[in-house]
């Protein structure tokens, strides 16, 4: 009788399954598998996988991940850095930096031809010709830079009140249509400034100058500051160089450059004490590297190393 009863609860247990599932299957219920025509419906899903697996959207050495609201420039990305005299329009590649005070009309034009413009700011110091120069209170203002007249160090611990004035820097340079920006003299802590700076709190600034660009939509390039790039390579979306080839110092922007980043040389052979050829100057950096021979005042003229030809 135990056994019989026994058959009877599984036989009643597996109708009651049966019946279950039927109903499931009338009403549209049933469960199944993604297949091609789910992601047809569904393709931006798709797209945010894709997404999501790419070295910008998961920087390997951790940090702040890019975002696509803000254009990122690629190892392909053609350029120029052009920081005195009259801005140049002959400029026909991809991207293009200039100072961040540069007129809009500019910006407009190099943007009407579909060219990225970078502004160019310097964070780390205060030139006392920007017109924002009064705003800085002298506890921040320190030893000036030597060879720059007119340049001094800021005391980048004071976050709070740098922030707020590379902010009002920067929400300038975006109203103008500025894609991006060139933070210069990063690497204060590595300087006579006057002040005590830890690498630690070069790293907090740095960072900060990242979270605010990423905060406007700007792409953010990390300038020189070698000793640093593997605690920020995540939080920048490029960087740019001066004269890692002439230091030996090229193999040092390799986590950008192994993480599908773009970065933007600059080589001065010829200049000052610098007496390499172009041969030269081509065997000491990375061939993934974007590098330009320039002068030393960073004008209109230039070199593109790759192929030997005039920038502009």
């Amino acid at each position: 009788m135990q056994l019989f009863d026994h058959r009877i609860s599984i036989s009643l247990l597996f109708l009651l399954a049966l019946s279950q599932f039927t109903l499931f299957n009338l009403c549209g219920a049933v469960p199944v598998l993604a297949s091609r025509d789910d992601k047809q419906l569904h393709p931006e899903a798709d797209k945010r996988s894709e997404l999501d697996s790419s070295p910008q959207e998961a920087p390997p050495l951790g940090g702040r991940a890019a975002s696509s609201r803000w254009w990122v420039p690629t190892q392909s990305t053609t350029w120029q850095v052009q920081l005195s005299g009259t801005v140049d329009k002959r400029f026909n590649g991809n991207a293009i930096e200039f100072d961040a005070d540069t007129d809009t009309a500019t910006v407009k034009y190099f943007k009407s031809k579909g060219i990225k413009t970078i502004a160019y700011i310097s964070a780390g110091s205060l030139e006392d010709w920007r017109i924002d120069v009064k705003s800085f209170p002298k506890v921040v203002i320190g030893r000036a830079l030597a060879g720059w007249p007119g340049e001094y160090w800021l005391d980048i611990r004071q976050v709070n009140i740098l922030k707020k004035l590379m902010l009002d820097r920067l929400s300038k340079a975006k109203a103008k249509g500025f894609d991006g920006v060139d933070w210069d003299n990063v690497d204060g802590y590595t300087q006579d400034s006057g002040f005590k700076i830890t690498y630690e709190q070069q790293l907090a600034y740095n960072k900060m100058l990242s979270e605010i660009s990423h905060g406007l939509g700007m792409t953010v390039a990390l300038k020189n500051d070698l000793e640093q790039i593997r605690d920020l390579v995540g939080y920048f979306d490029f960087a740019v160089n001066e004269e890692c080839g002439y230091y030996r110092e090229c193999t040092m922007l390799a986590p950008f450059l192994n993480a599908g980043k773009a970065v933007v040389g600059l080589e001065y052979p010829g200049q000052g004490g610098d007496k390499r050829t172009y041969d030269q100057v081509k065997a000491r950096v990375d061939p993934r590297s974007y590098t330009l021979i320039k002068k030393l005042d960073l004008g209109a003229w230039g070199i593109v190393l790759r192929t030997l030809k005039s920038v502009i």
